[in-house]
C-alpha cells in the first residue's frame, strides 16, 4: 500500500515536471512578446520624439530666421528715424527763421508803406511834369495806384508788384515810337490831330489834311506851330512808321529839351 503510494507521488511529480516544462516554455515566449512589444512602443515613442524634435527644430529655424529679419527691420527703423531727426531738425532750424522773418517782414511792412505811396506821388509829378502824351491814361494810372496802396485786402507784395509795374510802364515809354489821335486846341479851335512821340524827346502833331503842324515845347510848356514843310513831310513819314506803313527809316523832327 505504500509502495502503490510512492509510485503515485513520483507520478504526480512526473506530470507536475511536465506542467512545469510548459510552463516555462510559455513564459518565455511570453516574456519575448513582452520585449517585442516594448521595442516596438520604443521605437514608435522615438519616432515621435523624432518628429517632435525636428518641428521644434524647424519652429527655432523660422523663429531664428523672423528674428534676423527683425534685427534688420529695427536697423532700417534705426536708420529712418535718424533721418527723421536730421528733418525734425532741419525743420526746427527753418520754423526759427522763418519767424525771424516775419518779425523782419512786419518791421519791413511799417516802412515800405510810407515808401510806396511817395513812390506814387513821385510817379503823379512826374506825369504832370513830363510831355502831355496818353495824359486821361496815365493819370488813371496813378490814381488807381494810390487807391490800392490804400486797400487792405492787397498784401504788400502786391501793391509793391503795382507801383513797380507802374513805374516800368513810365520807363518804357522813353524808348519807343507811338502814335495816337487827339482833340488839340489850334488858333483858338479844338482840331483832331495825329500826335507822333518819339520817346520823351519829340512830341509833334500834324492835322488829317496835313496842313497844320506843330511841336510840344517843353520849356514853355506849350504847343508851337511849325511852318516848315520839310517838317511837315517828315512828320507824315514818321506817323507811317509808326503805324507800321513805312520800314524804319530816318527821319528830322525838331527837339525841345527841358532845362
Amino acid at each position: 500500500m505504500e509502495t502503490f503510494k510512492i509510485l503515485i507521488t513520483c507520478k504526480q511529480l512526473l506530470m507536475l515536471g511536465v506542467v512545469a516544462g510548459f510552463s516555462s516554455v510559455t513564459f518565455s515566449a511570453d516574456k519575448v512578446d513582452d520585449i517585442v512589444d516594448a521595442g516596438v512602443a520604443r521605437n514608435k515613442d522615438s519616432a515621435t520624439s523624432q518628429k517632435s524634435i525636428d518641428k521644434t527644430a524647424s519652429e527655432a529655424e523660422k523663429l531664428t530666421s523672423r528674428y534676423r529679419r527683425e534685427l534688420k527691420v529695427i536697423d532700417g527703423l534705426k536708420i529712418y528715424n535718424t533721418l527723421l531727426e536730421k528733418q525734425v531738425n532741419d525743420q526746427n532750424r527753418e520754423k526759427t527763421r522763418i519767424k525771424e522773418s516775419i518779425d523782419e517782414v512786419a518791421v519791413v511792412e511799417r516802412q515800405i508803406f510810407p515808401l510806396m505811396l511817395r513812390m506814387a506821388e513821385a510817379l503823379g509829378q512826374f506825369v504832370e511834369l513830363d510831355r502831355p502824351f496818353h495824359m486821361e491814361e496815365r493819370r488813371k494810372r496813378v490814381a488807381d495806384l494810390k487807391k490800392f496802396i490804400g486797400d487792405a485786402g492787397i498784401s504788400a507784395a502786391e501793391k509793391l508788384r503795382l507801383v513797380l509795374e507802374a513805374y516800368r510802364i513810365e520807363t518804357s515809354y522813353g524808348s519807343d515810337l507811338d502814335t495816337y489821335s487827339e482833340v488839340l486846341n489850334i488858333n483858338g479851335q479844338d482840331r483832331p490831330v495825329n500826335v507822333l512821340r518819339f520817346g520823351r524827346l519829340v512830341l509833334v502833331y500834324q492835322t488829317d489834311d496835313g496842313k497844320e503842324n506843330g511841336v510840344w515845347d517843353h520849356e514853355a510848356r506849350e504847343w508851337v506851330h511849325l511852318d516848315s514843310a520839310e517838317y511837315r513831310n517828315y512828320i507824315r513819314k514818321g506817323l507811317k512808321i509808326a503805324k507800321k506803313q513805312l520800314p524804319p527809316d530816318i527821319f528830322i523832327l525838331p527837339v525841345s529839351v527841358a532845362e
